[in-house]
């Protein structure tokens, strides 16, 4: 294009412009050819057959440049040309209307349909105005018609070119290459329109010079297609075209051209044309009913969005949302019961996630059977069920208990899964409030173990406030620093010699009487305040571990430090230990940390973290060991250290042999396996005796000493450096 401007001033052959404009189609033919290697698939194909139309288009291009250099002055196309011309562009509109589309529901069908129906039809409106309205540059009537073809068969190109980018999707190819071709239309009108500027200049072509541009835009769309191709997937560039796909731009962007089109026609000439004024009425009986689809996929969709807020996804059952709102209108009496699946947690990880959702479905249909029709099932949270009855009836926790008690079928295997629930029932005013109340009961039953249930009553909700109450105070506290470590050696028998401590959280509210630690921690753990009263431990204890250290060297004791459950599901506990340590410079090996068998007995998250701390180098110790129902299987999953035999078995001592038989096999198996074996709750001299007779070489007890304060161990150990001396 820019050598025909430049042509306009300077005079040349009448074949000056034919070189480029036969490169350019040459080039358009290469371009395709690139773009087609580094495709995959369909996007092959499309390419090749966009290449194969240009390179009859670069032949129909070289006979037009011939004639004209044979005749030396400019030559209309010939039927040779035109045909080759013809021939590329409907290879173009094949290789557009062969490209594949993901399958769909007739509704996205109908509403392609529509979308396209109205770019069509706005098209074909622009495109038979400008053929009625615009001369065509021919003097036969052969060739005229055949310049009419080629602008319109390009013209549908275009179009296709934009349906398919900015309506149906591209497909395999990517759009955006697409859109550097929708404006190809445009150059068959413009060597129209140049036509009579360079009749008055024989060195010009109007062919010639739109192939300038034919073959930049080629080039162009196949540089799109090949670095899509070749850098990895962008699924958030994929979303934006979906949401703009979504609000039918190109639609809306060809109704607003043909608007323009018919109000301008209007004022220059008074009055609408019948033959737009027509298309006017479908154009627009067509976009009343792409409304009208639209309206009705909305009310759809809203249906079907307002389904999903209120159901589960995984089991069809009603979710916790409108659960509550069903209890909420409910005035008669009623009865709720919520129970969940004992263990599933650690089912889940044995099991897999996919054998876990169907453990889940299988669940709620027992449930839903169990209750019938008249009751209203829901899954309120994870593996958490919630059956609202009408009326105020008794059992219904024991009759779900005894529902679970057939296994359950999944995947064709028989899995047998307990169930713990809660029960509350109640008149019209406190109907709203009963799952709350039921929840209270199934915590009640959760303390009492798998596969109970409970009934609730008044006690509970004095205990809930309560400890509402207590999680406040715990806040409280933290923040005031009421929190104070005792500790309580551990020491080597039979001299007594302390080797390590166990540092024992003690509260202090507002400096008056404690809070026993078996009061608090429940309450931390349900809130999540274990986290930081846990951090709190340990920043303290590496505190007080880093000062022994540098006070008696190699001497100083190792403190253990208690974790809880919670904690090992944190994963930002390792990072936490090892950044304490760093700070005080103390030396892990003078750091374990105490974990429960239940803690760890399902692996999972809770066990990777112990081996990520054991990576740390710090020990680790099963305490209350043996009380576990894992016990022998955790010392081979679990890297432990130290084994902290429970005060029961000690209290068996001194009997007979089968009180004293599971004491001396543990002991044997800490030999066995390299660890160290800690007897708990160490009370008189007698089982100390016995003890070391049994090959233990440390113990833990009031026996030896109470917990006590920091400085009672500074003290204790200065008198054991001197006695040593």
């Amino acid at each position: 294009m820019l050598l025909g401007f430049l042509g306009a001033a300077v005079h040349g052959p009448a074949w000056l412009l034919w070189p480029a404009g036969i490169g350019a189609a040459a080039t358009s033919a290469y371009a395709c050819r690139v773009a087609a290697a580094d495709a995959l698939g369909a996007a092959r194909v499309f390419w090749r057959r966009m290449m194969i139309g240009l390179f009859v288009l670069t032949t129909g291009t070289v006979e037009h440049a011939s004639r004209t250099l044979l005749a030396g002055h400019p030559t209309s196309m010939d039927l040779f040309a035109a045909t080759c011309y013809i021939s590329a562009v409907a290879c173009a509109v094949h290789a557009m209307l062969r490209l594949p589309r993901a399958p769909r529901s007739w509704r996205a069908n109908l509403a392609n349909f529509l979308d396209v129906a109205v770019v069509g039809v706005a098209g074909s409106l622009v495109t038979s105005h400008f053929l009625s309205s615009t001369a065509v540059p021919a003097s036969t009537g052969t060739l005229a018609a055949a310049m009419s073809l080629i602008v319109l068969i390009t013209a549908c190109a275009a179009t296709l070119a934009v349906i398919r980018v900015g309506v149906m999707g591209a497909g395999p190819v990517h759009g955006p290459a697409l859109w550097f071709l929708a404006p190809i239309g445009l150059l068959a009108p413009a060597s129209w329109m140049l036509t009579p500027w360079t009749s008055g200049r024989p060195y010009l072509s109007a062919t010639a010079m739109t192939m300038i541009p034919l073959g930049l835009m080629f080039a162009f769309a196949a540089r799109s297609q090949v670095r899509a191709q070749r850098r990895p997937a962008q699924p958030v560039d994929q979303r934006r075209a979906r949401r703009w796909r979504g609000i039918s731009v190109v639609p809306i962007a060809a109704i607003t051209v043909t608007a323009v089109l018919l109000v301008s026609v209007t004022l220059r000439l008074g009055y609408l044309p019948a033959d737009l004024a027509g298309g006017s009425v479908v154009l627009t009986t067509l976009v009343v009913i792409r409304q009208l689809a639209a309206l009705s996929d909305n009310t759809r969709l809203t249906d079907q969005l307002q389904d999903q807020a209120n159901h589960d996804d995984l089991t069809g059952l009603p979710n916790r949302r409108m659960f509550a709102a069903t209890l909420h209108r409910r005035t008669a009496p009623a009865t709720v019961a919520v129970c969940d699946l004992d263990g599933f947690g650690i089912l889940n990880d044995r099991l897999g996630d996919e054998r876990g959702d169907a453990l889940l479905r299988a669940a709620a249909a027992r449930i839903t059977e169990t209750f019938g029709a008249d009751a209203f099932v829901a899954r309120l949270l994870g593996d958490e069920f919630g059956v609202l009855i009408p009326g105020d009836q008794d059992h219904q926790g024991e009759r779900l208990v005894r529902a679970f008690r057939l296994p359950l079928q999944v995947d064709g295997h028989d899995l047998l899964v307990t169930v713990t629930v809660g029960v509350a029932a109640g008149r019209d005013e406190v109907v709203p409030d009963l799952l709350r109340r039921a929840e209270l009961a199934l915590k009640a039953a959760k303390r009492a173990g798998a596969n109970h249930h409970q009934e609730h009553t008044a006690d509970l909700d004095q205990t809930a406030q309560h400890d509402a109450d207590l999680a406040s105070a715990l806040r409280r506290g933290l923040d005031m620093g009421e929190f104070q470590l005792a500790y309580q050696p551990i020491v080597e028998l039979p001299g007594g010699r302390i080797t390590g401590v166990e540092a024992l959280i003690r509260w202090y509210p507002d400096g008056g009487d404690p809070v026993s630690p078996v009061e608090f921690i429940p309450i931390a753990e349900q809130t999540g305040l274990i986290l930081d009263l846990g951090l709190w431990v340990i920043e303290t204890a590496c505190a007080d571990a880093a000062r022994w250290q540098q006070r008696h060297g190699a001497d100083a004791p190792r403190v253990n430090i208690n974790v809880s459950a919670r904690q090992l599901l944190d994963p930002d506990l390792p990072d936490q230990v090892a950044a304490t340590m760093a700070r005080y410079r103390l030396d892990p090996e003078k750091i374990t940390l105490e974990i429960t068998e239940t803690a760890v007995f399902g692996g999972g998250a809770a066990l990777n973290t112990v081996r990520e701390l054991r990576d740390l180098g710090v020990g680790v110790a099963l305490d209350d060991f043996g009380t576990g129902q894992s016990s022998l299987t955790l010392l081979r999953t679990c890297p432990v250290t130290t084994l902290k035999v429970d005060k029961s078995f000690i209290d068996e001592l001194n009997g007979t042999a089968e009180q004293e038989a599971i004491a001396t096999s543990l002991s044997t198996i800490a030999a066995t396996l390299g660890l160290r074996a800690v007897a708990e709750g160490v009370e008189t001299q007698a089982q100390a005796v016995r003890l070391e007779a049994l090959g233990y070489r440390y113990a833990q007890g009031y026996y030896f000493a109470r917990p006590g304060p920091a400085a009672l161990i500074d003290t204790a150990l200065d008198l054991q450096h001197a006695v040593q001396q």
